[in-house]
């Protein structure tokens, strides 16, 4: 009987998620709030049932989970900008697609789907620059808030998905990120107190530039213990 777990906590998962999907039609809910709630109620059953399989590849193909993943993720986008199609509807939708995107995103990647057709290495520096300017951006549009999340979800992620892909930084280069974050996010928190105003905004730019440096190296030691290992 246990056996049968992961599978029937998938199809428990599907079966909600699209329960949701007539539900809010019926209802008239927005596109938004349709698909973050199907969201909320499917994610957390599949992912059970992942965990718990032995070989979760073969119960749930790594592409099929991508291709549901991004189409929940353009439509949570999507129903962001029926709502608000401002600069800050835009930026909030980026970080609405990106959080919707990243846990199927992160299951090809760990069973070597193709997930991009980039080289895990321009993805990395790609990656960075858009973080960088969505923080930016989410600051020029007073939506600070908003904007460091989603640089910190495609940032980091993207770091995360070089990692996974054999782009690796050896130890020194590490620490030396993590001092330069801590370093520019101080930078960037005195730079806000020098042009007055609320200082809340620049605060958190300035703890999340020190801060994602350090959580990556965290997050990837484990690769770096498994490398030491094989040399």
């Amino acid at each position: 009987m246990s056996r049968r777990v992961p599978e029937f906590a998938v199809i428990t998962g599907v079966f909600l998620g699209l329960s949701v999907v007539v539900s809010g039609a019926v209802l008239g809910w927005s596109l938004y709030a349709t698909v973050v709630v199907t969201a909320v109620v499917s994610y957390p059953f599949v992912a059970f049932g992942i965990i718990r399989d032995d070989d979760p590849a073969a119960t749930i193909r790594p592409r099929w989970l991508l291709a549901a993943g991004s189409v929940i993720a353009a439509g949570g986008a999507l129903g962001v900008l029926l709502d608000d199609a401002t600069p800050r509807g835009v930026l909030f939708a980026l970080l609405v697609g990106g959080l919707l995107a990243a846990p199927a995103t992160g299951y090809a990647t760990r069973y070597e789907a193709n997930v991009n057709p980039l080289s895990a290495r321009i993805t990395v520096v790609a990656g960075g620059l858009l973080g960088i300017g969505l923080v930016g951006t989410g600051v020029l549009l007073d939506a600070p808030y908003v904007g460091t999340g989603a640089g910190v979800v495609f940032g980091l992620g993207s770091a995360l998905y070089g990692t996974a892909r054999g782009v690796t930084f050896d130890a020194r280069t590490k620490r030396l990120a993590a001092g330069a974050g801590g370093v520019l996010g101080v930078c960037v928190v005195g730079f806000g107190a020098l042009q007055g105003g609320s200082l809340t905004p620049w605060l958190l730019v300035g703890t999340s530039v020190a801060v994602v440096p350090s959580l990556y190296v965290a997050l990837t030691s484990d690769v770096d213990r498994r490398s030491s290992r094989v040399r």
